[in-house]
């Protein structure tokens, strides 16, 4: 699978978006995302602690952080997941996102 940056272009080939693309669709990643999906969470909050692990306060720059919520759309949605709600208040406090959109499983889909 490969992204498509769109709007998101220019901060990818400048602010690393391909290490953070990889990052992303890791084994481990995809099921951290698809359990916080099943739990009824933003598919992207768990990944907190594990992105300032690997990209330090980088992971914390706002554009970064909206790319990073674009890619993760199109990896649910490529394995079969529909945006449920955008803008889902993420309370934890060591997050490094305030907000972010929550998927779920397609009907029908397994």
């Amino acid at each position: 699978m490969n992204y498509d940056a769109g709007r998101f272009s220019t901060t990818f080939v400048n602010e690393g978006g391909k290490e953070i693309w990889d990052f992303l669709v890791r084994p481990e990643n995809i099921i951290r995302m698809e359990t916080a999906t099943y739990l009824s969470r933003p598919a992207i909050e768990p990944l907190s602690p594990f992105l300032i692990e690997r990209f330090g306060d980088r992971a914390r720059q706002d554009r970064l952080k909206q790319m990073m919520g674009h890619m993760v759309r199109q990896i649910m949605e490529s394995r079969g997941c529909v945006l449920q709600q955008g803008n889902v208040k993420i309370s934890s406090a060591n997050s490094i996102f305030s907000r972010a959109s929550r998927y779920a499983v397609k009907s029908g889909t397994s």
